[in-house]
Order: structure tokens, then C-alpha cells, then sequence
């Protein structure tokens, strides 16, 4: 390990993260007490965690009226209003079980402010405490306090407690940048002599990880398990292997995991990265042999084989993901859909198709959008794009019809079957016709096929439920403008859109567009410039620079042309706009062009 540990990296969410490290992330994540990270609902009676508490050592002092007003506000108003009373009975008193159950009280509140108090307190009974530390130190942490931070573990050394809790807390907030840096820049200002505790340098090798320092990640970590007093926890093996992959010496990292696992044989966090470097270094095999051979229980052997098969379709092994698949527990834990899903995938990179389709219609839950859309980009590969919208419609729940139905519109559209996406959405307004959503999907795309009729009914149905939503204004103004000669009652939906949204690029553009199409050409300049600031899109260049051509500003024209084209060189009303005015621009760029 270097003699000095500084600060790494002070912006760790810069770093580019690897998918190798996303899993190291999702491996480190343990149960443990957390105090100040749980979003959970705030309760208004505790959760009992221990016996009553001894009532007879408060009626020696007392103190038992106190003690049960204490009991009595806690189950009646819960934990923020109890704090206090328990607080100076706690403060009062050297019974440790008496603050520890304060300490209950405040973790249970979410108060930063109690757990620190009642942290302290517990820490002045008991300096030894390393529960306490471990709670004070997630306060200090959450807050970005590295000074006390460091003062805390300096502490807790001074009274010869184990900063095991330290790592642990860093493995579960690796995703947190800030809290990340607090505890690097509390280790780096620790006396020199403190930088030795192992479980100092276990989060110090953690943070070289986190923040690209491979090389240095495994010195250090390659020191401390060759120090026959550390402990040699299943975290320092993991950051030893993970820095060795991301270095590119994968046969090393897998070494590494295969000593990890005979210290830790059922240990599924060093199981799992060790099957899945096996498979990256194309021994599939292997992989599936360690899994076989495993004796897990049963939760455990469905979450790694589930794993596995993930790791094998991603390295192209859909023959040994379906024989993982078939040596599953029998008892699936409610993960069927998880298993169904992956074997379809498989058959479908085993060419059979129909037969990946009959499995993923088993698929169901939280996983059954991913399915539907699955089973459609299949059914346009087998050339059965029309029985794709039945299926949509049986298999999506009225309250995911909106979303479901955009998402297989998209397809639809960008396979080039507009009339399919035209009677999906209208079918799906069938079955939920009070979906505002759908009925402004189904307005756009009968624009599009050239039914505005249908478009300006369907607008102005929405706006007779929402007669100032600008986006439904603006779209009727449009279909109007384009579509009509009705330019003075276009421009009136159009200009009480730009009232209520003035910042929005497409509402600009209709307007500014509008004013071109009246003959007022600095108007229209003057807005369509401003649209095309904000959102520099193909269509908006088409309507600024025709304007700007009319004016006989062609260099400006032009530019904006040019600069459209770099981005999106198919936009329609772009290329028929140019193709209109001036086709040399794009007979220029045809022979610009490379061949």
C-alpha cells in the first residue's frame, strides 16, 4: 500500500462506470443497519426489536410514571414526539437498554438530529460501542461532515473498537458520490499511524476501484490478504478481482474469485462475478459446472442460475441458458417470468422463433411491457406484423394501455407501417376511449396519413375537455395552417398557445410559420430564428430558411440548411424545402461525398 493516502478523485461521478462495476455494485450490496438511508414511511407506533423494558429499576429512582407517559406518547403519537421524553429519562440514567431503546426511537423517526443525540449518548455510557459508532457515523457521512468523520474513527481506534462497519457502509452507498468522497477525504486526514487498521485500507482499496486507480486498488489489496491477521472478508477479494478485470487480466481476477470461493463456498457474491468471468473468458462450461456443483439454498441457487443464463445469452450460449433453465429448483419463488422471459430469448437465438414466442406469452408481471414488445419485434421478423396488434391489445392492462401502445406505435412508424400504428391507437381507444393520451396520438397520426379531418374532430374533442392545453392549441393551429386556408383561425389557436407557452420551439415555429404564410416575413423570421435557437431541428430549419430565401437572404438560408443537414439528412420537409429552392445544395453534397 502507498505510504500516503490521498485524495483519489474528487468527482467520482465523472468516472465512466463499466458494467463490470455495476455488478460490483449490485454484489456489495448487504443488509445492514442504515439509519439515515431508508426512505421508509414514517410509523406512528414502534416496531418492537426487544423485551419490555425492566420497570423496576425506574420505580427504584422514581421514575416509573415517567417511563410509561414515555411508552404511552410513543404508541399514540409515535416516535418524533416520544424522542424527547425517553431522551431526558436516557440522559438520566446509565442503562444501556434504556439507550438503546431511544436509539430504536430515533432511527425509527428518520431525524438526522435524534440518531446523532442519541448516538452520543449511547457513546458517552459506552465508548466502546461500536454499534453506536457505526449509527454516528452514517449521521456525519450522510451530511458531508469529513471533519468529524475522521474524529469518529480516530475515536473509536483510540478505544480498540472494530471499524468493520466502515467498508460495509461504503459498499452500500457506492452509487453516492458525495458520501463516497466524505469518507475518502476523512481517511485521507486520519494521523499516518491510523491509516494502518485493515478496514481503513479495505475502503481506501475500495475508493482506488470507484475511482479508476486499478493498479493501486490491487497493491493494496494484494497486501492486505498477504497479512495473516487481516480479515479476509469476501469484499476484499471481490475489489482485488474487479481491479484485476478492469486492467484486462481476466485469467488473474478469475484466480482470484476461485480462492475467494473455497474461504467462501456458499457465498453468492463471489459465485456470481466468478461465473460471469468464466463465460466472458469463453469458458462457458466451467461456468456451468461451478453452478451445478453449488450447494445453495433454494432463493439463492434460483437468483445465481438466473444469473447465469443472463451471462450465457450475452456471450451467445442460448444451448447451455436453456439447460441452466432446465436444471432450476422446482419451487420458483415467484421468479417464473424471470426464467420464462430468458428461455425465450434463448430459443429465439436458437432461430426458433415461433417457438420463443409461444414461451414469452407465458410472461407476465413486471416484466410483461418488455414481453409485448419482445414478442412484437419477433412477429415483424417472422413477417406476421398484423397479428401484432391483437396481441398489444390482449395482453396490456387498461392502466398500461397508453404507454404500451405508444411504445408498439413507435415500431409501427419506424418500420414504415404508419396505417398499423393508425389502427392500434384507434382500436385502443376502443377499449379506453377516456384516454386523453391515445386520442392525441390518434389526432397526429391521421395528420400524417392525410386524414386531417379526423385530426381536427379529435383536437377539438380533447380541447372541449382541456380548452387551454397548448400543445392541443398548437396542434389544431398547425393541422389548420397546413391543411386549410383557415390561416386567421389557425393563427387564433396558434397565438393562444404561444400565450400560455412561450418558450416551447414548436409552438414558435407554428407561428412563426404563420406569419410567413400572411406575408409577413420579418414577423416570421423574428420567431422562427427564436425556435430555431432553442431547438435547432430539421423541421424549424426547413420553415426559417425558406423565410429567410423569401427575404433573399440566401447565405443565411443556406447555413441554416447546411447546419440541418449534418444532423438529419432524411427529414422530408428539409430535403423537399431545399429540393424546392435551391437543389445545388444538395447535388454539392452528393459529391462531397466519399464513394
Amino acid at each position: 500500500m502507498p505510504a500516503v493516502l490521498g485524495p483519489v478523485q474528487k468527482k467520482l461521478s465523472q468516472k465512466p462506470v463499466t458494467k463490470g462495476i455495476l455488478l460490483f455494485f449490485t454484489l456489495l450490496s448487504l443488509p445492514f443497519l442504515n439509519a439515515c438511508s431508508q426512505n421508509t414511511t414514517q410509523q406512528n407506533s414502534l416496531p418492537p426489536n426487544k423485551e419490555p423494558l425492566k420497570a423496576d429499576t425506574f420505580a427504584n429512582q422514581g421514575k416509573i410514571k415517567e417511563l410509561l407517559n414515555a411508552e404511552f406518547t410513543l404508541q399514540r403519537e409515535g416516535p418524533n414526539k416520544a424522542f424527547e421524553p425517553f431522551y431526558e429519562l436516557a440522559s438520566q440514567s446509565d442503562d444501556i437498554e434504556l439507550i438503546e431503546r431511544l436509539t430504536h426511537i430515533a432511527v425509527v423517526s428518520q431525524n438526522h438530529l435524534y440518531i446523532e443525540r442519541s448516538a452520543n449518548l449511547w457513546l458517552s455510557a459506552d465508548p466502546t460501542s461500536e454499534a453506536a459508532y457505526s449509527l454516528k457515523l452514517q449521521v456525519l457521512i450522510k451530511d458531508n461532515r469529513a471533519e468529524e468523520v475522521t474524529t469518529l474513527l480516530t475515536n473509536a481506534m483510540r478505544h480498540k473498537v472494530s471499524l468493520r462497519f466502515l467498508p460495509i457502509y461504503l459498499e452500500e452507498n457506492v452509487r453516492d458520490s458525495d458520501q463516497v468522497n466524505t469518507i475518502e477525504t476523512a481517511i485521507y486526514a486520519l494521523p499516518p499511524e491510523s491509516k494502518n487498521n485493515q478496514y481503513i485500507q479495505v475502503s481506501y482499496a475500495h475508493i482506488l476501484l470507484l475511482s479508476g486507480k486499478y493498479q493501486l486498488a490491487i497493491n493494496t489489496s494484494e497486501q492486505l490478504l498477504a497479512k495473516p491477521n487481516t480479515d479476509k472478508s469476501e469484499a476484499l477479494y471481490l475489489i482485488l478481482a474487479f481491479s484485476q478485470k478492469s486492467l484486462g487480466q481476466l485469467d488473474n481476477a478469475i484466480k482470484t474469485l476461485q480462492t475467494a470461493s473455497q474461504h467462501f463456498p456458499k457465498n453468492t457474491r463471489v459465485i456470481t462475478p466468478l461465473i460471469d468471468f468464466l463465460v466472458e473468458n469463453e469458458q462457458p462450461k466451467i461456468a456451468s459446472n461451478i453452478y451445478q456443483k453449488t450447494d445453495l439454498e433454494t432463493p439463492e441457487k434460483l437468483q445465481v442460475g438466473i444469473n447465469l443464463m443472463r451471462s450465457l445469452l450475452e456471450h451467445n450460449q442460448p444451448g447451455l441458458a436453456l439447460a441452466t433453465a432446465n436444471s432450476l429448483p422446482e419451487k420458483q419463488l415467484g421468479l417464473s417470468d424471470q426464467i420464462q422471459y430468458l428461455s425465450a430469448i434463448a430459443l429465439a437465438q436458437l432461430n426458433k422463433k415461433a417457438q420463443a414466442i409461444e414461451v414469452m406469452e407465458n410472461v407476465d408481471g413486471a416484466l410483461r411491457t418488455n414481453a409485448t414488445n419482445q414478442i412484437a419485434l419477433w412477429l415483424y421478423d417472422e413477417n406476421k406484423e398484423d397479428d401484432i396488434n391483437n396481441m398489444v391489445l390482449r395482453r396490456t392492462a387498461r392502466e398500461n394501455m397508453p404507454e404500451q401502445v405508444a411504445a408498439i406505435s413507435r415500431l409501427h412508424e419506424e418500420r414504415g407501417h404508419i396505417n398499423l400504428s393508425f389502427k392500434l391507437v384507434n382500436n385502443a381507444l376502443i377499449a379506453l376511449p377516456e384516454s386523453d393520451a391515445l386520442r392525441y396520438h390518434k389526432a397526429l397520426l391521421a395528420d400524417t396519413l392525410g386524414n386531417w379531418k379526423i385530426t381536427e374532430k379529435e383536437l377539438k374533442n380533447l380541447l372541449q375537455k382541456d380548452p387551454d392545453n397548448p400543445q392541443y392549441l398548437n396542434a389544431l393551429g398547425y393541422t389548420l395552417l397546413t391543411r386549410t386556408k383557415r390561416i386567421d383561425e389557425a393563427m387564433n389557436y396558434i397565438e393562444s398557445a404561444y400565450e400560455k407557452a412561450d418558450n416551447d420551439p414548436a409552438i414558435i415555429d407554428s407561428l412563426g410559420w404563420g406569419f410567413f404564410l400572411k406575408g409577413e416575413f420579418e414577423q416570421s423570421s423574428y420567431y422562427l430564428k427564436k425556435a430555431w435557437s432553442i431547438l435547432p431541428d430539421a423541421e424549424i430549419a426547413a420553415h426559417y430558411g425558406e423565410s429567410l430565401w423569401k427575404q433573399r437572404h440566401y447565405k443565411e438560408a443556406i447555413a441554416v440548411w447546411e447546419a440541418a443537414l449534418e444532423t438529419s439528412p432524411d427529414t422530408p420537409l428539409l430535403l423537399d424545402t431545399i429540393k424546392r429552392l435551391s437543389p445545388s445544395l444538395l447535388e454539392e453534397r452528393k459529391q462531397d461525398k466519399p464513394s
